[in-house]
Formats: structure tokens, sequence, C-alpha cells
């Protein structure tokens, strides 16, 4: 046995890989399409590793590795990545034959490597050498995915900051998800896949490259993948939970509150903020409410301090007040996230909502939560 601290990690984050994929599946909270393909990334890129250090820890030799345990694993996972973030950002998008078509270098690829091995099983091909025709697929393979991935996640890349940058209008049917971390995530991946080709190029075509030197690129990339798919599980738990929330707003919720002010533009402020929420929009300011109301920013912030005796981001702050104290004093949502209780609020972050709400009401989210479930028991 070869032991030593950077195979020691490998295996442990392996380990950790199977473990999250297991959880995840068995349950219910995490079932949707995006999180299907999530544990996939996960679980392929585990078990691509442990084809490769099982020889590097002397438990069998690479080509029996090869002959028995490997599969074309580097080829499907850029197409998993690629159709995680695709339903992370829209869960409804709708499957297509083109999508279908990005599969097929994988199931080509398995075809010849499922074939190898019969031929093996059927005495057709050696058992003792990997024959050159099988290295030249194991090449082919490696220097296709890398091209490949390069080419997907730069789509995807385009794609997701593209979305992020783009401006639409709120919707109190859709969750609009933020996307900081996902970019992050997305930019090492892609760093990452340029190092893998750079050691895949010198691993073929020169003779300068140890088998170790990929640990340098297989820790970080372990790490940043089983962090992508912990972030991305959490991620889809507050989508969940505010959708839950939502879904409470638009059937359970009356507002009451009705507008009495003569001035027609005010009538139009409340209606739009109260009645049709615009105020859960994290990304709303004077300016947005007064292009959609047909005003200008000054004229539409000097009637909100002549009617409504305030200013226009302490009337939003104390509607998102009231609608996270909704949310608090409701035991149906006792378990839920204060980041998905705030963002659904209509708070940008964790930390406005804190601030905001404690200048509102007094209290922390938490010590109002306390108090009133206490006190409704």
């Amino acid at each position: 046995m070869n032991f030593n601290i950077y195979n020691i990690i490998i295996i442990a984050g392996i380990l950790q890989g199977f473990i999250f994929v297991a959880v995840v599946l068995c349950s219910k909270k995490y079932q949707s399409k995006s999180t299907l393909f999530l544990t996939g990334l996960i679980f392929c890129y585990s078990a691509s590793i442990l084809i490769y250090i099982l020889p590097d820890i002397g438990l069998i030799s690479l080509t029996e590795a090869y002959r028995y345990l490997f599969l074309p694993f580097a080829s499907i996972i850029p197409v998993l990545i690629y159709f995680y973030v695709i339903y992370f950002l829209n869960p409804s998008y709708k499957f297509s034959l083109t999508d279908k078509l990005l599969f097929l270098p994988f199931v080509l690829f398995l075809s010849v490597f499922i074939a190898y091995k019969a031929f093996i099983l059927f005495g057709i091909e050696a058992m003792e050498t990997i024959t050159s025709t099988f290295k030249f697929w194991i090449y082919f393979n490696e220097i296709f995915s890398v091209f490949y991935s390069i080419v997907l996640i730069g789509i995807l890349m385009v794609k997701v900051f593209k979305y992020g940058a783009s401006k639409e209008k709120f919707d109190l049917k859709f969750i609009r998800p933020g996307l900081t971390w996902l970019k992050t995530m997305l930019i090492f991946i892609y760093v990452f896949v340029f190092v893998w080709g750079y050691l895949t190029y010198v691993n073929i075509f020169t003779s300068s490259i140890k088998e170790n030197h990929f640990y340098y690129l297989w820790i970080p990339m372990a790490v940043t993948i089983y962090l992508f798919g912990h972030i991305g599980v959490y991620k889809h738990g507050i989508i969940k939970e505010r959708l839950k929330i939502r879904n409470y707003i638009n059937t359970n919720e009356k507002n009451d509150k009705k507008a009495s002010h003569t001035n027609q533009n005010i009538k139009d402020f409340e209606n739009y903020l109260i009645n049709e929420k615009a105020y859960l929009d994290s990304n709303l300011s004077l300016e947005s409410v007064a292009d959609h109301l047909k005003l200008s920013p000054s004229y539409l912030s000097r009637i909100i301090h002549s009617h409504l005796d305030t200013s226009f981001s302490d009337y939003v702050h104390s509607l998102r007040a009231k609608e996270a104290q909704n949310y608090l004093s409701n035991p149906e949502f006792s378990k839920y996230t204060m980041v998905a209780i705030g963002l659904e609020a209509g708070f940008n972050s964790r930390s406005a909502f804190f601030n905001i709400f404690k200048k509102e009401t007094g209290k922390t989210p938490f010590q109002y939560k306390k108090e009133y479930l206490k006190n409704d028991l």
C-alpha cells in the first residue's frame, strides 16, 4: 500500500462525495431536475477520481484499472454541469432534441469501452496488456473531454453572466436566484479545465509528468466540485422555501390596507407597491417605480413626502418588515431559514434584513420569532 497525505485527502473527498449523493437522492426535500444533475456530477467526478487513485495506493495496477473499471466520465461531467445550471436558472426548462445530442459523445465513448471489456471477457483481447487501440481511445476521450468542457462551460458562463446582467420585470410567480456564488464556482472550474488540458498534454505527448502531479489538480478541483454541490443543494433549499412562502402570499394572505388618498399618483403608487406587491422585488428603486408610473423620480419623491410623510426607502422598508413579520409569526415557516424569509420579504441580503427589521420593530428576526411563537402557544 502507498498511502500519503495527498491520496488520503482524495479518498476522504471521494467517500464524502458518495455519501452526499446518497443523502440527497434519499431526501424528498431536494428532489428536482437541477439536483438530479448535481448529484450525477458529484457521483461521476468521485467515480472518475477513484479509478485513478486505486492504482496510486497500490490496490490494483493501472492496467487493471483501465481494463475493469475505466469509464469515460470525463466526457459527461461538463454536460452534467451544463444542465444543472440550466435547470437551476429555469426549473421549467424543456429538454429538447439538441440537448439530448450533448450526451452523444459520452454514449459513443461508453460503447467503445464496453466493447473493449467484452473482448477481454470473451478472450478476443489479451488480459495482460492495454492494446494500442484502447490506449488511443483513452487519450482521445481525454483530449476531446478537455475541449468539450472548454466549449460547454464557456457557453454556460456566457448564459449565466447575461442572465445576471438582465433586468427583467419583477414577477411574483418566479424566483430569481442570486448568482454570485455560481459565477465564482464556474470561473474556478473553468480555470481548472485549462490546467487539466495542460496536464493532459504533458502526460500524453511528453514523458516529464509524474502521476502525483495530477494531485495538484484533483485536490482543488475536488474541493470546488464538492463545495459546488453543497452550495447548490443549500440554494435549492432556499428557493424551495421561498416558493412555499410565495405560494402563501398568492393563496392565503389578504392585505386589507387600502389607499385613501385623493392624489391619483399616490393611489397608483400604493396600488403598485401594495396590491401588486412590487416591494418584494429586491431590486426595486425610486427610479424603477417612477418609470413604471411614468413620473419623474424627483416628483414621486416629493409627493411621497407630502402625502405619506415618509421617504420612499422608509416606506418600502416598512412594507418589507411587515411582510417578514407575517412569515416569522406563521408556525408553518418556523423551521425555515432566515435567509429564505428575508429574501422572500424583499430584502437583498441577510444583513440588510436583520438591520432594517430591527430598526422597524426594535427586535431582531430571531427575537421576534421566538417571542411571537412563544406567546402563541
